[in-house]
């Protein structure tokens, strides 16, 4: 009787096999049921990616944010009114600290202390070349604010 699976015979290097009897032994599995789950997950896309999971939900929650800009901009429309609506106050970045300034800008916290030990405007000038709207921020204290246009 002729069987429906395929032999393959293959050299792993050291390190690849060590994660291979790693995950053997997480999983309770076999080497050859451990390779096809690894396959099947490989071509099948059956794996979870934390990454791409919180990319996922990230860009669920841009296009229910779009949504809501969406409908108050048509809704605006429809009451006759000429012109886009406008807030009346912008909303304004909280003040960050130096972790949370350096992920905005997408540097290390030490990039933005090292950068903050310089010339005040020439900070201001730094930090609104790495800012994604082009925001230029001073530190106060021990936070960094936006700065005024």
């Amino acid at each position: 009787m002729a069987t429906q699976t395929k032999r393959i015979v293959g050299y792993l290097p050291s390190d690849y096999h060590r994660r291979l009897r790693q995950y053997m032994d997480e999983t309770g599995l076999g080497e050859s049921a451990a390779l096809v789950q690894i396959l099947r997950e490989f071509f099948d896309g059956t794996a979870k990616n934390p990454e791409i999971e919180s990319l996922r939900s990230q860009l669920a929650e841009l296009q229910q944010r779009m949504a809501v800009v969406e409908a108050v901009l048509s809704s605006g429309g429809r009451r006759g009114q000429n012109s886009t609506p406008v807030m009346r106050e912008p909303i304004k970045p909280k003040a960050l600290t130096t972790v949370e300034l350096g992920e905005r800008l997408k540097v290390t916290a030490e990039e933005v202390e090292e950068a903050v030990s310089q010339d005040i405007d020439e900070f201001k000038k730094w930090s609104r070349s790495h800012d994604p709207a082009l925001l230029r921020w001073e530190k106060r204290g021990d936070l960094f604010h936006q700065v005024e246009r």
